[in-house]
């Protein structure tokens, strides 16, 4: 199995990834299939040898406390009924692996309606957050002070005391953690500079706040006031106690009492109940700021060490100072409150943001973003990936979401996180076995994606890890994560989101590929069969483009999007011929003179004359230079007794008719009529020649029709078989995905 060890003490970068023998779960124990992995700040200092005393571990170990996914074996004396179930547990050490042991008192059930990565995301700072609120005895309108806002356990904590009825003040830093505080439910924000800027500051002889006060609501001027000397406040006392150093303790003690007088002549210290997730510095400055009679809980250490309080000041002030015990509990008390975190989660009442995601091998980042304290919410690992997948041939009931491994590039080759996936008909005709034989093993679909570099192959260049790229791939796009060819991939435009990326590199392929075997020309006329699809809009697109006129068949209701285009659509079906535009009465009487340059509604051609029904009327092509059926509605090779055409069109037989050749005529679809016909039916050049037509054809668009949850797939199959609809069908696995 894959792991992730601490190599030696040191940096994110002894982080390193190995293998390692499978886990057997022994007595009391079991073995978890890891799914995800909760990453939390104390293990990166815990990775630099900080807290030996306590954890006793030498490297090489693999850290990590935090795991959710499925039992896969159980120990002697365990229940049986364990295996398979999706759980979260909480282990002593070894997080960090794609399969964990776990003391069975220790692992929570996670119900069917949460998914896997929340219940990583809240398995710790959950059961924590509801101690400590609990402890607090919360009273509607008591006034609290969070430090650490904006970290996973702060925003829990915001969220929990807010719903009690508390007026809170959010203590984060930096505005994007700011603003998660207040959307958490927090009254007030204040921010504190980090320990190296309060350091910095009081060298410069500054020790101001470094963000501006903000405040929610209609909070009235004597909130905002002490909110503002709070700041104040937490501000100067970090920075002075930050530049005190070695051996000036009475220094320190002098400061430390003047500081929490000032705190009170600023009348700011009434706070009923501190909860300070940052400790060290801050946490002692804030301690000034609690009432007399509140409750103060030291549990924070990012800052190296929980605040140190007096007890004899705390003493004085009748303050009652909780430490690390209130977050620190007997497996019983944690799988009680586990449970209870995760019944909170499935009805709404519980959350908290996730910040960062990152396969399993790229934990050295996620250190390394907790140590910037940057980060808003929880960093999580993850060790598996969704895929929508068919193990034998049939209809859209034969799709189903699995969870498989974190597939991993070869040699040239790259994974996707994937943001957004199209399906095509060559999609639902592979998963009805139009190739032939079933499948030999558990298949993939989807053959386009948009999304971010996640992980590189041996020899890849030109590509780095969070790239936004799109492409074709092999079947396996409706997934988390899917590998490409990284030549297949070509760097996603700005001006295009993920879905309307997906949206493009099988249609803009083949529409190229088709236009160039058809030879068209500036100034010739193309009917397209089908042209509300992804291939026949993008195939018009690129028509127009090149100067010609373009003729599209299809249902009425879209025929002034088409128009807008520069399309001059026909409906198709029965008596087509008829309905299709004649010869222009043209001095010339030639062929494509004087054609205009289609690309959107009263725009004018190359010649100054009206795009062909782009406004409604204008000229008329003369004629149909060449013809391709984009539309799909040919039989697929498959035994069946009948067969009712619901179409009515005959568009090969008509195309070869109304240009007199079949050379003219070209099918991506309709394979038999080809054959019968002799027209010429075209196959894919490969994913590299996509990337290649993405890269020249940026100005194509396409139409999303309706976007789809990957837990929809066979909805999104149906709906594409079914056909009549406007542009492309996309499905987002977003909603899968930690966010």
């Amino acid at each position: 199995m894959k792991i992730v060890e601490v190599t030696k003490f040191g940096g994110p970068e002894v982080l390193v990834a190995g293998q390692a023998p499978d886990p057997v779960a022994g007595p009391g124990q079991v073995v978890i299939g890891v799914s995800v992995v909760d990453v939390l700040s104390v293990e990166a200092q815990l990775r630099t040898g900080w807290g030996r005393d306590w954890f006793p571990a030498e490297p090489p170990f693999v850290p990590g406390t935090g795991v959710a996914g499925r039992v896969l074996s159980v120990g002697d004396g365990v229940d049986a009924g364990w295996v398979g179930r999706r759980v979260a547990a909480k282990l002593s050490i070894g997080a960090y692996a794609e399969q964990a042991v776990a003391d069975a008192e220790t692992v929570v059930a996670v119900p069917d309606e949460l998914p896997l990565w929340r219940a990583a995301a809240l398995l710790q700072v959950g059961p924590a957050a509801l101690s400590l609120v609990t402890a607090a005895e919360l009273r509607p309108g008591a006034r609290v002070l969070v430090t650490g806002a904006g970290g996973a356990l702060g925003l829990v904590l915001v969220q929990l005391a807010s719903a009690a009825g508390a007026r809170v003040t959010a203590a984060a830093h930096g505005p994007a953690k700011r603003r998660a505080a207040l959307e958490a439910g927090a009254a007030e924000i204040i921010d504190y500079p980090e320990p190296e800027k309060a350091e910095a500051a009081e060298t410069a002889g500054t020790t101001g706040p470094a963000e501006p006060v903000g405040t929610a609501g209609t909070a009235g001027t004597g909130a905002s006031e002490k909110a503002g000397a709070a700041e104040a406040a937490v501000s100067g006392k970090a920075g002075a106690a930050k530049a005190v150093g070695p051996g000036k303790a009475e220094a320190a003690a002098a400061a430390e009492a003047d500081s929490y007088e000032k705190a009170e002549e600023a009348g700011v210290g009434e706070f009923d109940v501190v909860f300070d997730g940052v400790g060290g510095d801050v946490g002692a400055a804030v301690f000034g700021l609690v009432g007399r009679g509140g409750r103060f809980f030291a549990y924070g250490v990012p800052s190296g060490a929980p605040a140190s309080i007096d007890p004899a000041l705390a003493e004085r002030r009748e303050v009652r100072v909780i430490g690390m015990e209130q977050v620190m509990f007997a497996p019983d008390e944690f799988s009680r409150l586990a449970e209870q975190a995760f019944k909170e989660a499935v009805a709404g009442r519980l959350t908290t943001a996730v910040g960062l995601v990152l396969p399993l091998e790229r934990a050295s980042e996620a250190h390394a973003a907790l140590e910037a304290r940057e980060l808003v919410g929880k960093a999580l690992l993850l060790a598996t990936a969704q895929a929508v997948r068919y193990d034998r041939c049939g209809g859209p009931e034969v799709l189903e979401l699995m969870e498989i491994p974190l597939p991993e590039p070869g040699p040239g080759q790259v994974r996707v996180a994937v943001r957004a996936a199209g399906v095509n008909p060559i999609d639902w005709k592979m998963r009805e076995g139009f190739r032939g034989a079933p499948p030999d093993a558990s298949q993939g679909t989807g053959m386009e994606l948009a999304g971010m570099v996640d992980a590189l192959g041996p020899g890849v260049t030109g590509l780095r890890l969070g790239d936004p790229v799109y492409g074709q791939v092999a079947p396996g796009a409706v997934a988390t994560h899917a590998i490409a060819e990284a030549d297949a991939l070509a760097p996603k435009p700005d001006g295009l989101t993920y879905e309307q990326a997906a949206a493009l590199p099988v249609a803009v392929e083949t529409a190229r590929r088709a236009l160039r075997d058809l030879a068209l020309k500036e100034g010739e006329t193309l009917l397209i069969h089908g042209v509300a699809g992804g291939v026949g809009l993008a195939a018009a697109q690129l028509a127009l483009a090149r100067g010609a006129s373009v003729i599209g068949t299809a249902s009425e209701r879209h025929h002034d999007f088409l128009r807008d285009l520069g399309v001059h659509p026909v409906t198709y079906g029965e008596g087509l011929e008829g309905r299709l535009p004649g010869p222009a009465s043209d001095e010339s009487g030639g062929r494509g003179e004087g054609k205009g340059r289609g690309r959107g509604a009263g725009e004018g051609g190359r010649d100054g004359k009206q795009v062909p029904g782009a406004s409604g009327g204008g000229e008329s092509p003369r004629s149909v230079d060449r013809v391709l059926d984009a539309s799909g509605q040919g039989e697929s090779p498959r035994s069946i007794d009948r067969v009712l055409d619901a179409s009515g069109r005959g568009e090969l037989e008509l195309s070869v008719k109304l240009t007199g050749d079949p050379n003219r005529v070209i099918t991506i679809a309709d394979r038999i009529g080809a054959e019968r016909l002799g027209v010429r039916f075209s196959t894919g050049d490969g994913a590299a020649a996509a990337a290649q037509a993405l890269r020249e054809s940026q100005h194509v668009r396409l139409p999303i029709a309706e976007v789809f949850p990957l837990e929809h797939t066979a909805d999104a199959h149906r709906r594409s078989q079914h056909g009549h609809f406007l542009g492309k069908l996309i499905i987002n696995p977003e909603t899968s995905l930690p966010h």
